[in-house]
């Protein structure tokens, strides 16, 4: 790791690859890249490992989860297809912070963490068949990048880039909209966080169940997987496309910004 520029396994297998092609080495004469051991023994012959910068431990009441996951199951889920059951649930996206893990010559150094942050809502059905459209708060009212944001994508300025309980139930209020267009109830799950509050406008086609309180960790559905699967598909683009800036001797390589973070 290198001025903020995390080196992940998975990209230095890329550049193994694509420096092969340059150097017109055929593929009969390449090693397995896509196996771990070819990259374990790399960096082993030149005195690198694998490190992470640090990490956290988390303790849950897993039998008042079971419990409450079964009660919920009883008194809402079963009363609906697995198609119209949606969760959904916010994270936090630091943009500018670098992987954890990274290839290393000696120990690895310590960084100062970057806290600028933008918060997004995401969402699917039990099934996984179909994702609802994603929301993202960030702190600008209005960015220059707006106009080219993606048609699946909202954007909401707040004055910390966090979820609000406005925001959230204008967002419960179009997806009634939405889901009144298809002319179909759905229940749509989420945690107990202070921002949820039930909005006052009717909801004829949205029932909505909160998760159990304090258990949400292992009950949260997009918390199983789904969120940090993205937040690991943004950081290896993010890391991807960094690395080849530095490679092409590019100033600021590592910066980004909110446009790019989008």
């Amino acid at each position: 790791m290198k001025d903020g520029l995390a080196l992940l396994t998975i990209l230095l297998k890329n550049f193994a690859r694509t420096a092969a092609a340059e150097i017109d080495i055929p593929d009969s004469r390449l090693p397995r890249l896509s196996r771990g051991g070819w990259c374990k023994h790399f960096l082993a012959r030149h005195g690198y490992r694998v490190r992470r910068t640090h990490g956290e431990i988390h303790s849950v009441d897993v039998p008042a989860a079971i419990k409450g996951a079964a009660e919920l199951r009883a008194k809402k889920i079963a009363k609906y297809d697995l198609n119209d059951v949606f969760n959904v649930d916010e994270a936090a996206y630091f943009y500018k912070v670098v992987s954890r893990v990274s290839v290393c010559l000696g120990a690895a150094p310590a960084l100062k963490v970057n806290k600028s942050r933008m918060t997004f809502l995401v969402g699917s059905k039990a099934t996984g068949s179909e994702k609802l459209w994603q929301l993202v708060l960030g702190k600008s009212k209005k960015p220059r990048w707006l106009p080219e944001k993606p048609d699946s994508m909202d954007y909401v300025g707040t004055s910390k880039g966090w979820m609000t309980t406005p925001v959230f139930n204008e967002w419960l209020v179009e997806l009634n909209k939405k889901v009144n267009a298809v002319d179909k109830k759905i229940l749509l799950l989420y945690d107990n966080a202070p921002v949820h509050k039930e909005t006052e406008e009717a909801l004829s086609y949205v029932e909505i169940a909160r998760l159990p309180k304090n258990i949400t960790a292992i009950l949260q559905p997009m918390d199983q997987g789904v969120i940090a699967w993205i937040k690991a598909r943004i950081l290896n683009d993010r890391s991807g496309a960094a690395l080849l800036r530095v490679l092409c001797v590019q100033e600021d390589a590592c910066a980004i910004d909110t446009a790019d973070a989008m």
